[in-house]
């Protein structure tokens, strides 16, 4: 992965577009941000698509889940109209869409694969073939919040990074990277202190903590020297990261 301080926009710029959209993900860049966090789930008929939920309610108004649905199916619904009715028409992406525009854009990506409800589907193997497939493995860092997902994705050989996710508290989080060969940890905000980073910095282990969205938050990551953050304020954060003169330096 690029040495910089990464801007990821949470689910694209989702504080201004519907979420996980091609549109969210263009307004993102344009907004500052340096990489792009993105859902990733397999359809019915096995085609990876880019959308967060568990349900199909919030989004789309229907009944089940994305697993219940083939691609060309949820390609009719409407991914856009929920957030609002100047969004109508947008239909849900691909995997393969968004690597397309990260391998002509030289973005840099966040994948979550969302199982942790869904074990032994062949996620981690289709997702690590795609980034392959496109060369986008050291654009790409691959997150869950399943750590047996965790240990399959060791045996795909993609080549990617990948990052321990978790909420709640874990003491010394960095063993838990460790333990599942993981270069990053993405922890929740709260849990970022100057003895985690220096706990962290010791056992090589990068920090990109998740919902970092308030000014406070963004100044403390970026004095305390993490890696980069997963936020939906990228034009905030692009502002600070570029107007801070005293950033702390990596250790």
């Amino acid at each position: 992965m690029n040495d910089f301080f990464l801007i990821y926009a949470h689910r694209g710029a989702s504080a201004t577009h519907p979420e996980n959209t091609m549109p969210a993900f263009a307004a993102a860049l344009r907004q500052g941000a340096t990489g792009i966090e993105l859902d990733v789930q397999l359809t019915r008929d096995g085609e990876l698509v880019v959308f967060h939920d568990w349900s199909l309610k919030r989004i789309f108004g229907k009944p089940g889940h994305i697993r219940d649905y083939t691609l060309a199916e949820l390609r009719r619904f409407d991914a856009g109209r929920w957030f609002d009715s100047r969004f109508a028409g947008i239909s849900i992406p691909t995997l393969n869409d968004v690597l397309d525009r990260a391998a002509a854009k030289s973005i840099m990506l966040n994948i979550e694969l969302k199982n942790f409800f869904s074990f032994a589907n062949g996620i981690e193997q289709k997702v690590s073939e795609a980034i392959a497939r496109h060369n986008l493995q050291d654009q790409t860092v691959i997150s869950t919040f399943n750590p047996l997902s965790l240990e399959l994705l060791q045996q795909t050989g993609c080549g990617a990074d990948t990052a321990f996710l978790y909420f709640g508290h874990l003491r010394e989080a960095w063993r838990y990277a460790h333990e599942y060969n993981c270069a990053y940890l993405h922890p929740p905000v709260h849990e970022v202190t100057e003895s985690f980073v220096e706990a962290c910095r010791e056992h090589d282990i990068k920090i990109v903590p998740y919902q970092v969205n308030t000014l406070p938050e963004i100044t403390r990551m970026i004095e305390l020297g993490t890696d980069g953050i997963i936020t939906s304020q990228p034009t905030l954060a692009h502002r600070l990261l570029h107007g801070e003169k005293r950033r702390k330096p990596k250790r």
